[in-house]
């Protein structure tokens, strides 16, 4: 009897072992909820997309608008087919990725798993704000509409250029260039050009690539956005744009968009006309083959070296663009110095071409005299490509149709100067992004925020607030609310904030603080 007593005792103590645990592990997955854990995963790296009037099919901003779509999105994340981000992170890194660690995996995975619990909806983040259409860097300085054009794509695609007088009767210094299709569905390409001389014709130009002498400002290309450039009333990257300047817009629209009408826009931002250390930055196909084709059921690489004259200056590297079209399979391109030393730029293993894109560097890259640059691309003409335009597989050679193919790599860079190397980049306020950035350029960062840099927590200097409320906020580089506070200041000491639970990838934040009698300051942050 005893030992049937023991035994009972033994089970249950298991037992009961076994329900504590479980539901203390249960307990620490359910606590896994929207507001808390998966809202700031989302706004940092997927609303961009997933927004009313954006590119991706659904907005996650909302709760319920993310709980309907959850086992979509739990799918593409441990499938790593989003967020997209081409570039292989373990051959080079850049500025703004779009990836998720490991741990936000984890959590979006548990969350839907769990029943995707909400959580207390006070303890979410601001939601980022977005325009469901127009431009999405806040209000342009310039804007230019193409005129309404009719697709003219039947058997070959349709390439059109046109010519729109800025009309500017100042010189301005471009820091940020924005495209607005105006039908997403059938422009594969958008090249913006300027004609610094002004006497190229307005109008309309058919089977026009783009102009001969024209310097490149912008592009648009199916998953690339805005190019937008770092700088500070001390030192500021981007484009000069003279006066009585005249935009070119060298369009595509591939076959099957015969007879619809489409007007693109190109949106500019300019620097403060007091900016005075300013670089400019160039873009430039310096990799290009036209010469190769791709026969039926074969897979092709092809390479293309430019080597830097050894009488030209160093060049400080700022960024890539690779293009090819939908056979593309893998795309690389690397800078081998006179010293043997090599400097891997881009690889994109799995091409996409709906997912294209000019990317940064987190800091400049010098590439001296005698450097080549080499760029290897690999093309699948096989039925078992999926995006193979044709079945059954047909050569494929270089061309402008969609359905042909391409090697380009374009370069972003500027003329090299002592340091650039060691410049970081987003330490430089991003200018372009938010009218935020131009009014702290004028304010000279009236706000005092100590310490700063800091690790994550900073404190606010209230003491010319005495007795008001306050509303502080909080803009991530690309003018993005990420905290929102709202607090009574009633002895006019500091106030203490934290952003090491902040989910960004930033390192520059700007704060802007307002009263409610309207006083306005602002201030910038830097988090090591």
């Amino acid at each position: 009897m005893k030992k049937i007593l023991l035994l009972s005792s033994i089970v249950l103590f298991i037992l009961s072992s076994f329900i504590v645990k479980s539901t203390s592990s249960s307990s620490v997955v359910s606590s896994t909820n929207f507001s808390q854990h998966i809202a700031p995963i989302f706004y940092a790296n997927c609303t961009g997309c997933h927004h009313t009037g954006g590119v991706g099919p659904f907005s996650l901003i909302d709760y319920q608008d993310a709980y309907n779509m959850r086992f979509s999105i739990q799918t593409s994340v441990l499938n790593g087919d989003m967020p997209p981000w081409p570039p292989d992170t373990n051959y080079t890194r850049f500025r703004h990725e779009r990836i998720l660690s490991s741990q936000e995996i984890s959590l979006i995975d548990d969350w839907v798993s769990n029943g995707a619990p909400e959580g207390d909806p006070n303890l979410a983040p601001t939601p980022p704000t977005y325009n469901a259409s127009g431009p999405q860097l806040g209000v342009p300085d310039l804007t230019l509409s193409a005129p309404h054009y009719t697709s003219n794509a039947f058997m070959d695609d349709d390439y059109v250029c046109f010519t729109i007088p800025s009309q500017l009767i100042s010189g301005k210094k471009i820091r940020a260039v924005e495209v607005e299709p105006g039908v997403p569905e059938i422009v594969h390409h958008v090249l913006v050009y300027l004609d610094t001389s002004g006497n190229s014709t307005p109008g309309v130009e058919n089977n026009c690539m783009g102009p001969l002498d024209g310097l490149l400002v912008g592009e648009f290309a199916p998953g690339s956005g805005a190019i937008a450039y770092p700088g500070d009333q001390n030192l500021a990257f981007g484009m000069d744009f003279p006066a009585g300047s005249n935009v070119i817009l060298a369009m595509h629209y591939p076959v099957g968009s015969l007879g619809v009408t489409d007007s693109t826009k190109v949106h500019f931002y300019f620097y403060p006309d007091q900016i005075s250390n300013f670089r400019q930055i160039e873009i430039s196909p310096i990799l290009v083959d036209f010469n190769f084709c791709v026969p039926p059921n074969q897979q092709k690489t092809i390479s293309n070296t430019f080597t830097v004259p050894i009488f030209a200056p160093s060049l400080s590297m700022y960024g890539v663009f690779p293009h090819m079209h939908l056979i593309g399979k893998t795309i690389s391109t690397e800078a081998v110095l006179p010293n043997n030393d090599t400097i891997p730029l881009i690889k994109i293993p799995e091409w996409d071409f709906e997912w294209q894109g000019s990317y940064s560097f987190p800091k400049m890259l010098k590439i001296p005299p005698g450097t080549k640059i080499i760029g290897t691309a690999t093309y699948d003409n096989t039925a078992g490509n999926p995006h193979n335009p044709n079945t059954p597989p047909q050569t494929i050679c270089a061309g402008f149709n969609t359905t042909d193919e391409m090697f380009v790599i374009y370069y972003l860079y500027t003329m090299y100067q002592s340091g650039d190397e060691n410049l970081d980049l987003d330490s430089l306020m991003m200018s372009g992004m938010t009218n935020i950035s131009e009014l702290i350029l004028e304010k000279n960062n009236e706000l005092s925020i100590f310490p700063n840099p800091s690790n994550g927590e900073f404190n606010i200097d209230l003491s010319t607030f005495i007795g008001k409320e306050l509303i502080i906020e909080v803009f991530d580089i690309n003018g993005k609310v990420i905290l929102s506070k709202n607090i009574s200041n009633s002895y006019g000491s500091s106030y203490l904030l934290d952003l090491a639970k902040v989910k960004n990838t930033s390192s520059l934040f700007f704060i802007k603080l307002h009263s409610n009698l309207d006083e306005i300051r602002y201030g910038k942050l830097i988090i090591n």
